[in-house]
């Protein structure tokens, strides 16, 4: 990883892009329809923070994989209380450093064209476009050399469904895997069902509940529709546009207590069957905490700079939560979450899940609602 040097070369680059794109900025503009972003430019500053791809790796593992995914997927779903069911999920594609790079890509450009048809505030600012786009892509790059699985649902946010779209899968970045391996020194099938356990839930969470997919998408879409036309000129109009945005407010607030529920149930469950079930887990337990509490400088200011340093705390939170149902409701409590949209708690609920208890009816521990899956 590139040291706090290559901070400064990069702010230098950006300052230098920001002028840059007033060159373009005429024909920018006759183009009300473009993107905010130029996507070549993120992808090939992302391929080039990222580095070496790695892609031999690929072909050495093959379906190396596809055996974890049948021993641990019993062992999770009986984790998650449907061990009397005969649950199926999970899809895993292992890819190198730029597979994991596209992948993410395309997952953004769903996302991003529709939502500004939605919103005129996210047209494109010619004076942003090119150190937005570097700046995107640096922050790409920098997760292509880091995250060692990820699990993509295949959101979609148009109108319509998109024809032509791969399945939800499980990535497996291998290369990242391999290094994190050789610095801890642990045992490298270990490592891949600790990191299988962590994704293979959120494969359980969107793939056995296939409501939860478009209410996400939902809440994205509403943080979207911002306040059209032109800014507040007095205090009325000022009172008038925050009525408006107060739909967007509490539209954030939901997005933050179900990215909170699914990370934090993510890690709860991946510790309760490690617990149960690895051996070596306080090692590999240990070893990851090591790893995110050890950023270096340049690490750092990227955590912070796009928010994942205040995600990584919610989804603390959303492990404390769970950790805190599972005490005041058993099993029953935690299925509870799983019901539907109502059952999702709100964000001052994941503060307070005393709050989710009270609203759902437990009391001393005890259930107000059966379980949804049979014993």
């Amino acid at each position: 990883m590139a040291d706090l040097k290559a901070v400064l070369a990069w702010s230098a680059l950006a300052a230098g892009a920001a002028v840059a794109a007033e060159r373009v900025a005429a024909r920018l503009w006759s183009d009300p329809k473009g993107s905010a972003l130029d996507w070549e430019l993120v992808r090939r500053t992302a391929y080039s923070r990222a580095g070496a791809d790695e892609a031999d790796l690929i072909d050495e593992v093959g379906d190396g994989y596809e055996p974890l995914v049948r021993e641990l997927v019993p062992l999770l779903a009986d984790a998650c209380g449907t061990g009397a069911q005969s649950a199926t999920f999970g899809r895993v594609r292992v890819v190198g450093r730029r597979g994991f790079i596209d992948q993410n890509l395309a997952m953004m450009q769903r996302v991003i064209g529709p939502l500004e048809e939605l919103s005129g505030a996210l047209r494109p600012n010619p004076l942003l476009r090119v150190p937005t786009s570097l700046y995107l892509g640096t922050l790409l790059g920098y997760m292509g050399r880091r995250v060692l699985g990820q699990y993509d649902p295949i959101l979609t946010f148009g109108d319509a469904p998109e024809p032509g779209l791969p399945a939800p899968a499980l990535l497996i970045v291998e290369p990242n895997v391999r290094e994190f391996q050789r610095r801890s020194e642990l045992p490298l099938d270990s490592l891949r069902r600790w990191i299988m356990l962590h994704e293979l839930t959120h494969a359980w969470q969107f793939e056995l509940h296939p409501w939860l997919a478009p209410q996400l998408t939902g809440l994205v879409r509403e943080l979207a529709r911002l306040p059209k036309g032109p800014g507040p000129k007095g205090v009325e109009e000022l009172l008038q546009a925050a009525r408006q945005l107060r739909p967007q407010l509490a539209a954030i607030g939901r997005v933050q207590a179900v990215m909170a529920v699914l990370e934090g149930h993510a890690n709860f469950i991946m510790r309760e069957v490690g617990h149960r079930h690895l051996a070596d887990f306080d090692t590999l337990d240990a070893a990851f905490h090591r790893r995110q509490e050890q950023p270096n400088p340049l690490e750092r200011l990227l955590l912070l700079a796009s928010g994942v340093a205040l995600k990584l705390q919610q989804y603390q939170q959303g492990e404390r939560f769970l950790r805190r149902l599972q005490d005041g409701g058993g099993q029953a409590a935690l299925d509870r979450v799983w019901t539907g949209a109502d059952s999702l708690p709100t964000w001052g609920e994941v503060r307070r899940p005393e709050r989710w208890l009270e609203r759902m009816g437990y009391s001393q521990g005890a259930p107000a609602w059966p379980s949804p899956h049979p014993a």
